[in-house]
């Protein structure tokens, strides 16, 4: 969880833990499970889908959508989901749609009446018309036209055959439903506050893609052409696809408890209740991973409802309760990881936490993997000469990692080192890097292992650097050796695996196996909090 959360977060941590006033009990999820961000997914229920709409923080229904299954699309996408700007490449990109009329004289507030007036369009004219709505209004629009040509002699043939007025519309990020004979239900405002719901109030979930999630389900498009799928669910049904998916549902259940309570205060610390943004968290390790209805398991099941409602609070307010695998033998605090200090997140011995497999770990990285990786975060670097652990925290993570280069040094900080070399290389910030140059040598401080390029050198009659990325012979006890002075490859030596921030999990397993309750390893973990 949270393995690669950036400074911006901590950022809004800091602001939760001063403003949060009370508990809202739902949570909006940003689902991309099992596709990517992507321009169309489906929606499907063993009942029929209701479309709702939330007005004042409350979700009211506009209509039934009279099917159990559609397909949601950007307009800007055929059925085929082929996209309308690449569709003829003879054309240039702005006289190609979608365009859609809208008919100008046929609208209304009510959903009956707009229906009403659709069919009577089609029974006496024949024309196809569709309903489109931004959740107060109704509007009849018809067509989509590949450009504005087709859809300006399709507007002037209505004029003069039924005398009817249309505007065009250029309908990029609106959103469309699509029912199984391809046949479109409805066409909506990019309005991240519509929702569909099973229309059976007992069977309380929704499919996306054939998943199936608790709650609703709602729409957004970001950048234009991609369609993003919002799961909306009460915040202790989320936990039950939450918690198995952040740690084993064979743990022990005390354990469990602590996750429920750890993923219950994170996710309360994010919601919007002003629904200023279209979602709260995502489904992901950038929030907390959410696998809906068919991660759920019947212990982490009891362990969220055994704990129903509780939270960790510090100064009676709703801390973001970071968490992570493996410390490696102590957490850190949190402004040796991120910016800022924040009281409840301080660092603490864990030894509990070394039943951990990730508890030791070592990687080989080479010169021009290391390359790649700084390349990739804006330098242009051709060569690396040496690289070494500049500063410590007290709880031992890397605060600086110096990089000497052709284009010189780079001073790596904190987590930044794992989000420019990579979080599946780096499993944590506290590590070393040992080249494959390193030699015993004699120094003023006594015999080193180090790497001997750009060491200055004394004899009697000069002084002398050594040369980084050369050969140079050394002399030790039992001979003259020559070695590289830069390392072409890195042993990287660590412990842990995470962000080192709050509550580990491996730890909270270790101690609940000890035989302390969920409560005393929330308050060993989280620094002078209270659990209610």
């Amino acid at each position: 969880m949270r393995r690669t959360i950036k400074t911006i977060l901590l950022t809004l941590t800091i602001l939760s833990i001063f403003t949060l006033t009370s508990f809202a009990d739902e949570i909006r999820v940003r689902i991309r499970s099992p596709r990517q961000e992507n321009e169309y997914f489906s929606l499907s229920a063993d009942e029929e889908l209701e479309l709702y709409y939330n007005i004042d923080g409350e979700d009211q229904k506009l209509f039934s959508l009279d099917s159990n299954f559609l397909q949601a699309r950007i307009n800007g996408y055929y059925s085929s989901h082929e996209n309308y700007r690449f569709y003829d490449s003879s054309q240039l990109s702005t006289d190609v749609g979608p365009y859609s009329m809208r008919l100008i004289d046929y609208s209304a507030r009510q959903y009956d009446d707009i229906l009403t007036i659709r069919n009577d369009l089609n029974s006496q004219y024949n024309i196809k018309s569709y309903i489109y709505t931004d959740g107060i209004n109704y509007q009849l629009w018809t067509g989509q036209y590949l450009s504005q040509v087709d859809a300006h002699n399709a507007r002037d043939k209505l004029k003069s055959d039924y005398n009817i007025n249309a505007s065009l519309n250029d309908l990029d990020h609106f959103i469309y439903l699509y029912d199984k004979s391809n046949r479109i239900i409805v066409c909506l405002s990019n309005d991240y506050r519509f929702f569909t719901y099973n229309s059976s109030n007992e069977k309380n979930y929704v499919n996306i893609d054939g998943k199936p999630y608790r709650g609703s389900v709602g729409f957004y498009v970001i950048e234009g052409n991609k369609l993003l799928s919002i799961n909306k669910a009460d915040v202790e049904d989320y936990l039950k696809g939450v918690v198995p998916s952040e740690m084993p549902a064979s743990w022990p259940l005390e354990a469990l408890k602590v996750q429920a309570l750890a993923a219950r205060s994170y996710a309360v610390s994010y919601i919007d209740v002003s629904y200023k943004t279209p979602y709260d968290v995502v489904d992901n390790q950038n929030s907390q991973v959410h696998s809906g209805i068919s991660g759920e398991r019947e212990s982490t099941n009891r362990a969220v409802e055994e704990t129903s409602g509780q939270m960790i609070y510090y100064n009676n307010s709703v801390i973001t309760a970071f968490y992570h695998s493996t410390s490696g033998g102590s957490t850190d605090n949190s402004e040796n990881v991120w910016r800022y200090a924040l009281p409840y997140l301080r660092g603490v011995d864990d030894p509990y936490s070394n039943i951990s497999p990730y508890t030791d770990w070592n990687i080989t990285l080479t010169e021009q993997e290391l390359i790649l990786s700084l390349n990739n975060s804006g330098y242009n670097v051709k060569t690396i000469y040496d690289i070494y652990v500049k500063r410590i925290s007290e709880f031992n993570r890397v605060l600086e990692l110096s990089i000497l280069t052709d284009i010189g040094e780079i001073i790596l900080e904190k987590e930044e080192t794992r989000t420019v070399i990579g979080y599946g290389k780096l499993r944590s910030t506290w590590y070393t890097f040992e080249g494959n140059n390193m030699a015993q040598v004699l120094t003023a401080d006594g015999l080193t292992s180090s790497n001997i390029g750009g060491m200055k050198v004394k004899s009697a009659s000069q002084q002398n650097v050594i040369l980084y990325k050369s050969n140079s012979e050394v002399l030790t006890s039992t001979g003259r050796y020559s070695i590289p002075t830069s390392a072409d490859s890195y042993l990287v030596v660590g412990r842990g695996f995470g962000h080192s921030l709050g509550m580990s999990q491996y730890g909270a397993k270790g101690m609940a196996e000890a035989g302390f309750n969920y409560v005393d390893i929330i308050k060993y973990y989280y620094t002078g909090v209270e659990v209610k």
